[in-house]
């Protein structure tokens, strides 16, 4: 009875100290999350597969992180400014950092040279008409060797050829970049202090089952 009894509170003690401390997700100063692609090959997809990808998210750049979904994040990248337009879709996991701390530059901008062609035939039989215009470089996205661009131009996204991947990058802090507001020191330091009472108390109630059941047992001799 005396061991069932512990170990009844030491269970007791563990749920106490897993409410006491809820997990939370890394939060930014604009209350927006963020992951960083510390790697090259992290894809945002138009599904939760891979098979769906459409670009590789810019190495040292970020994605706005909107829902987690097991191993994947449903998440935004680029926003509506200038070239840009955001666009939503799902990224594994691996190969993102959360941050709180996000880089000086959060999405990549970086506008690209695309060349359009008109629909001739190739002979020189014909002369097609070309021309050059602006469009916005999301990422790379590679079909076996070869390297193909994902943009948008006037309002609609495709590819085109090249990685286009000599693009800038984001200094990395040799250290997490993780932060905190002002008002959660405090608020952590009550839920520790509150953490500890209640496991003192929890552990005093062990104890005292214990010795009350050794002094039954004395008794009963």
């Amino acid at each position: 009875m005396k061991v069932l009894r512990a170990a009844l509170c030491l269970i007791v003690i563990f749920i106490i100290s897993a409410t006491a401390f809820p997990v939370k997700t890394a939060r930014a100063a604009d209350g927006r999350q963020y992951a960083r692609a510390d790697t090259r090959n992290v894809y945002l997809c138009e599904k939760m597969d891979t098979a769906t990808a459409l670009f590789a998210v810019p190495y040292t750049y970020c994605v706005e992180i909107l829902v987690e979904h097991g191993e994947w994040y449903l998440a935004r990248y680029a926003q509506n400014d200038g070239f840009y337009s955001e666009i939503t879709g799902y990224c594994l996991k691996s190969g993102l950092t959360p941050v709180t701390v996000p880089p000086e530059n959060v999405y990549l901008n970086y506008p690209v040279t695309a060349v359009i062609r008109a629909d001739v035939p190739q002979d020189g039989s014909l002369s097609g008409l070309q021309i050059s215009v602006t469009a916005a470089y999301y990422g790379v996205y590679y079909r076996g060797a070869a390297a193909y661009s994902y943009v948008l131009y006037n309002g609609e996204f495709g590819y085109i050829p090249g990685a286009n991947d000599d693009y800038p990058l984001n200094e990395i802090p040799a250290q997490p970049t993780f932060s905190t507001d002002a008002a959660e020191p405090q608020d952590g330091n009550a839920k520790l202090v509150t953490a500890i009472l209640i496991t003192v108390v929890a552990a005093s109630a062990v104890v005292i089952l214990v010795f009350t059941g050794k002094r039954k047992g004395l008794k009963n001799k």
